[in-house]
């Protein structure tokens, strides 16, 4: 896949493999939980794949399943993983370890809130324009380094957040993506026309 020809930089946003709070549906955040045997052949299957960008580098959440997500990439290529707490997944307040039962059962207003409108701030939830800057934050930062291509390896909700804020949007007032599944990658060229980032590809993935 080739850049556009006014492109100078281009992101490719991975979200990490598979854990066990991702297949048994509860709400994961910014516990750090580690990838399970699907996610690590998940990953395994897409870091040659992803590799193929030749990254010049390879930003990482800190968090395990997202920083073990990028050492499969790593494998594959030269290019170094640094690691950015701006690339973790969105803070989900008090939800983070439960699943919808146990959010309806503790909390039922306010998942009911967070689920009707995106946002639940009494609950402790990360604010989704505020997830979008900090992500995009750090993606501003490395490209006026060095232009080039960069794989941010990161988590579902974040990625979302920062590819609506690339495009010029707000997050908090546009839900029109959706968020990429596990270890599947959306690719973004920089552009000299507005907004300054445009999407190539979105939730793409290999086959297993």
């Amino acid at each position: 896949m080739s850049a556009s020809v006014d492109a100078t930089s281009r992101i490719v946003f991975v979200r990490h493999g598979q854990t066990d709070y991702n297949s048994g549906g509860r709400v994961q955040g910014q516990i750090d939980i580690a990838l399970n045997e699907t996610g690590r052949q998940q990953a395994s299957a897409m870091g040659p794949v992803v590799a193929k960008f030749e990254p010049v580098k390879i930003v990482s959440s800190d968090l395990s399943r997202a920083h073990d997500t990028a050492r499969e990439i790593a494998r594959h290529t030269d290019a170094e993983i640094v690691l950015d707490e701006r690339v973790r997944e969105r803070a989900f307040g008090v939800f983070e370890g439960l699943n919808r039962d146990e959010l309806l059962e503790r909390y039922p207003q306010w998942y009911r809130q967070w689920r009707d409108t995106g946002e639940c701030t009494v609950a402790g939830v990360e604010a989704r324009a505020a997830v979008g800057e900090r992500l995009v934050a750090a993606v501003r930062e490395f490209v006026a380094r060095e232009p080039g291509t960069y794989v941010f390896v990161s988590h579902g909700s974040a990625i979302t957040q920062a590819m609506v804020n690339l495009m010029g949007l707000s997050p908090s007032e546009w839900m029109g993506l959706r968020g990429p599944d596990n270890c599947h990658w959306s690719i973004m060229d920089q552009s000299s026309r507005t907004p300054s980032w445009k999407i190539i590809a979105h939730n793409v993935g290999v086959l297993l």
